[in-house]
């Protein structure tokens, strides 16, 4: 037995090229735990609900607008309103689905995790 080897000492972590230790287990844990939690806040985004609905709400619009009979679809003042709503509302909906696509929620950097705004909080005055 030799006095060199750090691994004879009880409670030594592991030696270069040995099995991660607790901490870099826990480590990587924490940030799959993260991951999922994005995953699972960019699934209920609420720009995705909204632009879905919005898109469904639109494809039914355009829907009736096309296919509505000609007396409903000109009642107001000629112009085919169900139509152009369902046109504005599915582009509206496209726009916010597209957005959320585009930059999805991402977990904070691991330097400003538990970090505050930097603002100074102070006691209401009384």
């Amino acid at each position: 037995m030799s006095t060199d080897d750090p691994s004879d000492f009880p409670g030594a972590g592991p030696v270069a090229g040995g099995e991660p230790d607790a901490a870099q287990e826990l480590a990587e844990q924490t940030d799959m735990d993260e991951v999922e939690a994005a995953r699972a806040a960019n699934r209920f985004d609420v720009r995705r609900i909204i632009g879905v609905l919005f898109l469904l709400y639109g494809v039914v619009l355009i829907v009736t607008g096309l296919v509505g009979s000609h007396h409903v679809k000109h009642m107001a003042a000629g112009i085919n309103i169900d139509l152009w709503t369902g046109i504005g509302m599915f582009v509206f909906g496209a726009i916010m689905v597209g957005w959320a696509l585009a930059r999805p929620v991402m977990p904070e950097p691991p330097e400003q995790r538990g970090r505050g705004s930097g603002r100074i909080r102070r006691a209401p005055a009384t």
